[in-house]
Parts: C-alpha cells; sequence; structure tokens
C-alpha cells in the first residue's frame, strides 16, 4: 500500500511532491537514472517474475512502440519490471501511482501501473500532458496482470501527478478515467477520492457523468486497505504542518507507534511488514522545485524513519556523473540497505533511536551540500554536489554499523567492507 500527497511550499510558490512505496518486504526497489530505450530490447530487470515476462512485458513494448518516447527520467523501480514506482521526468514531471480496488477485474494482460508510470515519464512535458497520456494508455492497452513480487494482487490504479506550477489527480477503472486539476494540497492512497466533481474524463463517463468513487470502489478492499484512513492523516498532516519540505519529510516518516517500535498496521504512513500485513514501505521519495528546477531526494532505503532522504540533481549533467545510472550499480545498492534494514529491524529500541536521529543529521548535512548550487540554478555544480553527497549516505551506513555493534550486534555483515563497486566521489 502506498501514500502520494502534493502541496505548495508556502514560503516559495513551488511545488512540492512526495510517495512512500509500500511493498512486499523482500522485494529490493532500485533508484536509476535511465533512458526509455533502456530494458526495451532486451529485458534488463535483475528479477523476473514469469507472469510479468510472458504477459505484461510484451504488452509493454507495445505500448512503447505506440509513443515517441523522447525524455529521460530518474525512478525508484521495483527489482522484477522495467516501470517504476515513482520518479521524475528532464522536463520537471513527477509521478506516483497507487493501487486502488474496483468492484470491475483488472486485465490479466493489460498494462501494470507502474509501467503506465514510466512510459508516461518518458513522454510527458507537462502534467496536464501526463494526464492525457495516461488516459491513452488506459484506453487503449488497459491495465491489469500481478503486480506482487510474492503471491498474487492485482489492481487498478490512481496518479498523482506534478510538474514546477501545477498538478493532477488521475483515477481509474479498468478503461475509464477521471482527472482533477489539484488546487493547493491533495492526497492519495489506496482508495478513490473523485466523486461527481471532476475536470476531464473518458468520453462514456463524460456523457454519463456519475459519481466515479461511488460507482466502482470495493467497499471490502477501501475497509481492508484503510486508504481512506491514511488519506485523512496525510492530509490533516500536511494542513497541520504548514507547506515545506520538512512537513513532508515528517508525513513520509508518519507512524502510530514511535521510531524505537514503528507500527505494523496499515493506519501508518511509514509501516512495517508483520503478520498478516505484508507491505513495507520500501523506498521513499520528495521532489521540491526552485524557479522550475526540481531537487529529487530518495531515501534508498526501506523505512524512512530510519533512512536519511539524499539529494538526487534532474538536470541534463546528472546522467553522466551519477553512480546511478549504472544499474548494477542501483540495484546492488538497494540490496545492501534492504539487508540493514533488516538488522536495523532486529536491533535494541534504543539503536533504532539513534539512527533514526542520525537520519535526520544526515539530510541537513546533505542540505547544506547541494543547497547554494540549488538555488542558483546552477545545473552542473548541482550534478556535482548530489553525487557528492552520496559519500553522506556511506558515512551514515558506516556509522548504523558502528551503533548496532554498540548494542550488541554480532552480524559477520557488519564488519566488512563496503563493496568495490560503490563509489561516490
Amino acid at each position: 500500500m502506498c501514500d502520494t500527497m502534493v502541496t505548495t511550499d508556502s514560503s516559495t510558490g513551488s511545488m512540492l511532491f512526495a510517495k512512500n512505496s509500500d511493498r512486499d518486504p523482500g522485494e529490493p526497489q532500485f533508484i536509476q537514472y535511465c533512458e526509455a530505450s533502456e530494458g526495451l530490447g532486451t529485458p534488463t530487470h535483475p528479477e523476473h517474475r514469469k507472469s510479468y515476462d510472458l504477459v505484461q512485458y510484451p504488452r509493454l513494448k507495445k505500448a512503447a512502440a505506440s509513443l515517441p518516447n523522447p525524455l529521460k527520467a530518474l525512478v525508484s523501480r521495483p527489482s522484477w519490471m522495467w516501470g517504476a514506482e515513482m520518479g521524475i521526468n528532464e522536463a520537471g514531471v513527477a509521478i506516483g501511482n497507487e493501487a486502488v480496488f474496483a468492484t470491475s477485474k483488472p486485465e490479466k494482460d493489460g498494462l501494470l501501473g507502474m509501467d503506465i508510470l514510466r512510459l508516461t515519464l518518458h513522454n510527458a512535458s507537462s502534467a496536464q500532458q501526463a494526464v492525457q497520456i495516461i488516459a491513452g494508455l488506459l484506453e487503449t492497452f488497459g491495465q491489469g496482470g500481478n503486480g506482487s513480487y510474492s503471491g498474487k494482487l492485482t489492481y487498478h490504479n490512481s496518479f498523482l501527478i506534478t510538474d514546477p506550477t501545477s498538478a493532477w489527480v488521475v483515477e481509474s477503472a479498468a478503461r475509464t478515467w477521471v482527472a482533477k486539476k489539484v488546487e493547493g494540497t491533495a492526497t492519495i492512497s489506496n482508495a478513490y477520492t473523485i466523486g461527481n466533481a471532476y475536470d476531464d474524463a473518458d468520453d462514456r463517463t463524460e456523457l454519463t457523468h456519475p459519481d466515479f468513487a461511488r460507482s466502482n470502489a470495493s467497499t471490502l478492499y477501501r475497509w481492508f486497505t484503510k486508504g481512506d484512513i491514511r488519506q485523512q492523516t496525510t492530509t490533516r498532516l500536511l494542513e497541520n504542518g504548514g507547506a515545506s519540505w520538512e512537513t513532508m519529510r515528517d508525513t513520509l516518516c508518519h507512524t502510530r507507534g514511535t521510531t524505537g517500535e514503528i507500527d505494523h498496521t496499515m493506519r501508518s504512513i511509514c509501516m512495517d511488514a508483520t503478520g498478516f500485513v505484508k507491505s513495507r514501505t520500501a523506498a521513499s521519495m520528495i521532489v521540491e522545485y526552485h524557479n522550475g528546477m526540481p531537487l529529487a531526494w530518495f531515501t534508498g532505503s526501506p523505512l524512512p524513519v530510519y533512512s536519511p532522504f539524499i539529494p538526487f540533481a534532474v538536470g541534463p549533467e546528472a546522467w553522466d556523473l551519477a553512480p546511478h545510472a549504472d544499474l548494477r550499480f542501483g540495484y546492488r545498492f538497494s540490496q545492501e540497505r534492504t539487508e540493514l534494514t533488516k538488522l536495523i529491524l532486529a536491533a535494541p529500541v534504543k539503536a533504532k533511536q539513534k539512527i533514526g536521529a542520525l537520519a535526520r543529521e544526515i539530510e541537513t548535512s546533505c542540505r547544506t551540500m547541494v543547497e547554494g548550487s540549488w538555488r542558483q540554478g546552477a545545473s552542473a555544480q548541482l550534478a556535482q554536489d548530489c553525487t557528492a553527497a552520496l559519500a553522506e549516505e556511506q558515512t551514515f551506513r558506516t556509522n548504523v554499523q558502528d551503533i548496532l555493534i554498540e548494542f550488541g550486534a554480532e552480524s559477520k555483515s557488519l564488519y566488512e567492507k563496503p563493496d568495490s563497486f560503490y563509489r561516490c566521489g
């Protein structure tokens, strides 16, 4: 389960976007700078699921062939698919998607929502254009397939889209859809939010103009996912906290538990899997804009309460400098941090509290490193500063190992040197 939100920075008037991606706890999700052609000729996803490779991947290739795909994108991507849970392209369009559950069944050979998202990033130069691209993909190719890393989960999709000056929500059921322009703040979760007040829709919906949520939402899944509760929580947190990067960060880190013992239910924004709940916050992203220039922040690790947000540039120089342009690097990066998260979760409460505080200190250090070049609009320097900031994440990882050892951890992996492939500049 996931949560996505957008608001306008009260101090600058610029847009702020954020998302938690909640996925299977064993599934790596990696950061990648990528071109649209990557992985379409020959699959490059490092892990494989038979149902995806045999059904959704061929469908994706047909959809990609219908589009020009001119734009590069920075994405956070599950390890077994071409698509992405969230990302931003070089035009500054950011998108996150949510699983929503309708009374109608998804199509077995439809596109995965994550593939729709990445296709849109490679083709949309504005948020409004992204709405039309998503609509065209839904109407032409449908949506569906198994979206689960382990087991089976089929669903429909909603999307929250922003660019430097505007934002839209798109909600869908099968090949029907509605879109609403955002005024101020909007949050979405695993529940439909758009009734009969929408700004655009497919032809059939436009003609009959039903209450879209009431006509399509599954009552059972609405109760199970707690999407309504989380959507109300994110809205309240954003309204009460004031529109700022820190508020977005704190919202993504929100748990009904504590830093020492986070919540294990689907009522929290930052959640951990246990027992019946098979969903963990696997990756997190924030995007902020200044005079149209975006700056993306990713955790690169599960559970943002224990993971610092690290800055990533989106300008043209970033694709040449950033190590995450190498798929192998990104995948290994995510694997290492997924393993470290297991050790953190097994640590005592005081160790977790210390690690959580350290994550926030690292963010402050990273902000100091990149703030000047970002505010000045110095794209080339920002790319260099963001690459250098990755070293702060390595410092965090080393310090976390020291904290775990301090509190009695005995795992051999804590004493190993970082992988020789890990280079931060």
